[in-house]
């Protein structure tokens, strides 16, 4: 083997930058390692498990003489009891055929009594039988006449309680499909008012603080409050400041999000975010007060690099929706 556990486990790898954890190497080196040792120490159990079973081999060839010696043994003693039991049986076959013959005499004549009195005996019951079977049959056609009777009568009594339950289960289905289609109306209604209401709602007016120097590189957008996916919303041609929402808010018509709290949501809602484009201008400024305000970032470009562009701001909104 050209390495052992040993040499694996103590091998060492050149590190540069951007290599493997030194650590997942080390753990997978020590784990190889084991595997070898374990796998070294069934190729020896093995081996010392063949070394025996070549000595019991050994041992059988040396027996395999005195083997072929009672074999041969046992053939000449099983020859001389097969002739003992031939003659044996011979001799039986003789005595059983004559008590055969006695046996068949004593039975022919046994069999001519019985047979007169079984004559007699199956007159008197056949005669039996036609009295019994014409009784029985008679009292079958009464009885199939009465229960195709009462199968009769039974079964007009569930065709009428079918028609009943049936008449009664249409009205009911009818009624059902009539109370779906005005739930449905109402429902496509009120979705349609709480898409006014989003697309009406204007976010207020933000009061830009003091602005800092930021550094060249924008600053990752924080969202307190909120799990889930961030996704970014298409560019709006409104205004600056506001942001419609096209979901409505779980708890009634005409609530926005920035009046829900974020911090406790209710079971079957999932937190989400709506990211809006940024308008012209520079600096951080406060979210709106609510606990689901919008958190403004600033990512200022170093001079020259954009042209006469202005500085981009991200506005961030929570929101909770279904």
């Amino acid at each position: 083997m050209k390495f052992t556990p040993l040499d694996v486990r103590h091998q060492e790898f050149p590190t540069r930058l951007g290599s493997y954890d030194r650590a997942s190497v080390r753990a997978f080196l020590n784990e190889l390692s084991d595997d070898m040792e374990t796998l070294l120490q069934q190729h020896q159990a093995l081996r010392d498990q063949l070394a025996g079973l070549e000595r019991q081999l050994e041992e059988q060839r040396q027996n395999e003489d005195e083997i072929r010696r009672a074999v041969v043994a046992a053939e000449r003693i099983s020859h001389e009891l097969r002739e003992n039991a031939v003659r044996e049986s011979e001799l039986m076959i003789a005595q059983a055929t004559l008590q055969r013959d006695a046996t068949l005499r004593d039975a022919e004549s046994r069999r001519a009594e019985l047979e007169s009195g079984h004559q007699a005996r199956l007159a008197a019951l056949e005669a039996a039988f036609r009295g019994r079977f014409a009784d029985m049959e008679r009292e079958h056609h009464d009885l199939i006449r009465e229960r195709e009777r009462a199968q009769a009568e039974r079964l007009a009594g569930l065709e009428r309680a079918f028609s009943d339950r049936h008449a009664e289960l249409t009205s009911r289905l009818t009624s059902a499909r009539q109370e779906y289609s005005q739930f449905l109306s109402g429902y496509r209604a009120l979705m349609s008012s709480f898409s006014d209401l989003s697309g009406r709602h204007v976010l207020p007016e933000e009061t830009p603080l003091p602005s800092a120097p930021l550094p060249s590189t924008p600053l990752p957008v924080v969202l307190p409050d909120v799990t889930g996916e961030v996704a970014a919303a298409p560019a709006h041609d409104g205004p600056a400041g506001t942001a419609a929402d096209d979901s409505p808010d779980p708890s009634g018509p005409g609530t926005t999000a920035s009046d829900t709290p974020a911090s406790a949501p209710e079971p079957g809602l999932t937190r989400h975010a709506l990211v809006t484009p940024p308008t012209a201008g520079a600096g951080i400024t406060e979210p709106p007060a609510g606990p689901a305000g919008g958190i403004k970032l600033a990512g200022a470009h170093p001079a020259g690099t954009q042209g006469d562009s202005a500085d981009t701001t991200l506005r961030v909104e929570g929101q909770q929706f279904l």
